[in-house]
């Protein structure tokens, strides 16, 4: 516990998980009924631990600025696990805000982090300012790109294929195993089918995805409005185990896409890992739109320096294959 004037930087308890609640809901914009609970279930977030969330607390014993520690696990494709800190839920009640609060509560983060032997730490934000101070750099990575196709680009055969609601989806383990099998130079570890369903398939459920899965399991694909309904139809998340499966895939979801929006124009979350968009007859690259992901930051807590440009560098890769999923941003 620390102390500064009538400021007392401290965990919040279990029992306190409450008003960690209530202040996240009172300075973030309303979210669904269970988003923030999700930071706290076992279901959604099976390796928090008590003292993840960091407080600081009014004489009154208010919690009145808070940070969170998310505990995720970057994994490769070369078997390789580091744990990475996503620094989640940063949060000052209006009348305490300019103090500092908040950045003495990310500094004893990186204190906590660097005491349980943490890899790197990653963020999104739109306030870079705050954390560059603090040793967090951007991320430039391609998160977006627009297609744009004509109607006879698209192949008939990819027609006719059962799409579902993911509100409908029974069960992840099919999910999951595709998902962990041949991953990306770098992916987020979703450890199990219960995080897959209470937070991933959370997130595909409040933005009414649709989710088709090859019929030899080897694959599947998402199309959504990834933030609401206002926002441009997408090819949300795809996962295959190889070239032919992966092209399928795409194909479908530009068909479906258009057979369900009447749309030949949609945003792709990440090139392909397998084949790519001239296979596909899609954009030419030279013409290619992309957007770059400004918000996403990251910080070297454990690693050596070759190890955390390593990891950098393939996120920065104008090739796209490593990549943060949208429902991955927490």
């Amino acid at each position: 516990m620390e102390r500064t004037s009538s400021i007392t930087y401290r965990p919040v308890l279990q029992k306190e998980q409450t008003k960690a609640l209530e202040l996240w809901k009172s300075v973030f914009e309303a979210k669904s009924d269970g988003y923030f609970e999700r930071f706290f279930s076992p279901q959604a977030s099976p390796d928090y631990q008590e003292g993840d969330t960091l407080g600081a607390w009014a004489y009154d014993d208010r919690l009145v600025s808070i940070v969170q520690i998310r505990r995720s696990i970057l994994i490769s494709d070369k078997n390789e696990t580091f744990l990475c800190g996503v620094i989640s839920n940063v949060a000052t009640d209006v009348e305490f805000r300019n103090q500092g609060l908040s950045k003495q509560l990310l500094l004893q983060a990186i204190e906590r982090m660097e005491r349980e032997n943490f890899s790197l730490s990653m963020l999104g934000t739109g306030q870079p300012q705050h954390y560059l101070k603090l040793g967090w750099k951007p991320l430039r990575s391609r998160i977006q790109y627009v297609i744009n196709l004509k109607r006879n680009d698209l192949s008939t055969e990819s027609e006719n294929r059962l799409w579902i609601p993911a509100c409908s989806v029974s069960s992840y383990d099919k999910l999951l195993e595709i998902y962990s099998t041949h991953p990306r130079p770098y992916q987020f570890d979703r450890c199990s089918s219960s995080l897959f369903e209470h937070w991933i398939g959370w997130h595909w459920k409040e933005g009414s995805a649709f989710l088709y899965m090859s019929p030899d399991y080897k694959g599947y694909i998402v199309i959504s409005h990834a933030d609401g309904k206002g926002c441009p139809v997408s090819i949300t998340e795809y996962r295959a185990f190889d070239h032919d499966t992966e092209k399928t895939l795409l194909e479908t979801a530009a068909v479906e896409i258009y057979r369900r929006y009447r749309q030949n124009s949609f945003l792709l979350h990440t090139l392909p890992q397998y084949t790519t968009l001239q296979s596909l007859g899609w954009n030419d690259d030279n013409n290619l739109i992309f957007e770059e992901n400004e918000d996403v930051m990251l910080r070297n807590i454990g690693l050596s320096d070759e190890q955390y440009q390593t990891i950098k560098t393939t996120f920065e890769a104008v090739d796209g294959k490593t990549t943060i999923w949208p429902e991955e941003y927490y």
